[in-house]
């Protein structure tokens, strides 16, 4: 094998087909093979293509779920890879490296988009990260107007502009005075401020109510996606999922998605994705969930009840976080505890995971090759690594 030069054996574009179905690890050694293989591998279509096609792939084997930090112990996170929680046998997760030394913040996964990860303590830091690759970076510190405020993060990628952006909603601790909203790009490594949701949108005719949007925002066709939860004047008046406003992240303006029709009886718990599609839960006299997705997005009439789940036990059944291709859908029960529903024959399963107890919030991500810098800051480091292979022998020259 010595001296071998694959080039003249295979035609690049065998190679190329042969090496998007190589797992990412094993295409970051393969990186050192040879400059071609380099550039190969380093490019925006390669990684384009790698990412389709792991997304994509049948057995979902190159998805992994994630387990976020504890509460009470700010150590590293966990990972398993999602195909194991098909077996019946224990599944372990592993300590999976974490990128920031230091361990006196708390970080949330609160995103998650072609293999990158979006972490914040909610207040100070924020960060991207490619798990598979450990690469990461920090985004700029940002401030909104007040001093104490709470913040809704959404994260997604803006095809448009091939540019990934989080978007933070920032309120008003002090009071609920409307919100601060600022924008990152990769691209250009820095937040800027685009307008809140406007009045139209909002529909508050009862100035007697208040309105936020609930928790992380939901990527969907190119969109971040919020429920809305009001506030009344009076202690416990809240309403939860009474709208679904949804950020465009191309053209960065609010819009507001039409709800279904329900059936008598549902009321609004949440909103989630199913696979690629929208979809909200609703709850029927404490008994049922009702599981209903928008086929075709942007279309009220697309609306279907694809699911009624009978409630396992009396504890609150979280968005699912995955649907796999033989109809088994993961959800949480509670804050870490994995469940398993079987659309087909309507059962449940209980994967037993362990070395991951007391571990706050799950997510999944698919492995990939994307990296967590702007296009520039990555052809100047593969640029040092081909000045790197001209200084040392190589078997494919």
């Amino acid at each position: 094998m010595k001296d071998l030069n694959f080039t003249e054996i295979l035609p690049p574009e065998l190679i190329t087909e042969i090496l998007l179905r190589v797992p990412v690890k094993s295409l970051l050694k393969f990186r050192s093979v040879s400059k071609f293989w380099l550039t190969l591998i380093s490019s925006r279509q390669f990684i384009k293509n790698h990412l389709s096609l792991s997304a994509n792939n049948k057995e979902d084997t190159h998805h992994v779920l994630i387990y976020g930090q504890s509460r009470y112990y700010k150590g590293n996170f966990k990972e398993c890879l999602f195909r194991s929680l098909f077996n019946d046998s224990v599944t372990e997760a592993f300590d999976l490296k974490y990128p920031i030394e230091n361990d006196s913040k708390l970080f949330n996964v609160l995103g998650s988009c072609n293999g990158l990860i979006f972490l914040a303590d909610y207040l100070e830091c924020s960060l991207l990260w490619n798990p598979t690759t450990r690469m990461h970076k920090n985004l700029p510190d940002i401030r909104p107007r007040w001093k104490k405020y709470y913040v809704e993060y959404g994260f997604g990628y803006d095809e448009l502009r091939d540019d990934y952006k989080v978007l933070g909603i920032f309120y008003n601790r002090c009071g609920l005075d409307g919100g601060e909203v600022k924008i990152y790009s990769l691209k250009s490594d820095s937040w800027t401020s685009v307008d809140y949701i406007g009045e139209e949108i909002l529909n508050t005719s009862d100035s007697n109510r208040k309105m936020r949007l609930g928790y992380s925002g939901f990527f969907v066709n190119g969109k971040l996606h919020w429920d809305t939860i009001t506030f009344g004047p009076n202690p416990g008046d809240v309403c939860r999922c009474r709208d679904i406003i949804y950020f465009d992240l191309a053209n960065e303006k609010w819009e507001k998605v039409e709800k279904p029709s329900y059936g008598v009886g549902e009321t609004d718990l949440y909103m989630g994705t199913l696979g690629s599609d929208l979809c909200v839960f609703r709850d029927y006299n404490e008994t049922q969930l009702g599981v209903w997705v928008m086929n075709g997005y942007g279309v009220k009439e697309s609306w279907i009840k694809k699911f009624t789940i009978t409630y396992p036990i009396k504890q609150v059944l979280y968005p699912p976080l995955f649907m796999s291709n033989n109809g088994e859908m993961l959800a949480t029960l509670g804050t870490i505890t994995s469940i398993m529903y079987n659309s087909k024959d309507d059962a449940f399963r209980y994967p037993h995971v362990i070395n991951c107890n007391d571990f706050h919030g799950v997510a999944i991500y698919v492995e990939s090759l994307v990296c967590p810098f702007s296009t520039e800051v990555t052809e100047k480091a593969t640029k040092q690594r081909r000045k790197k292979l001209r200084s040392k022998p190589l078997r494919n020259k």
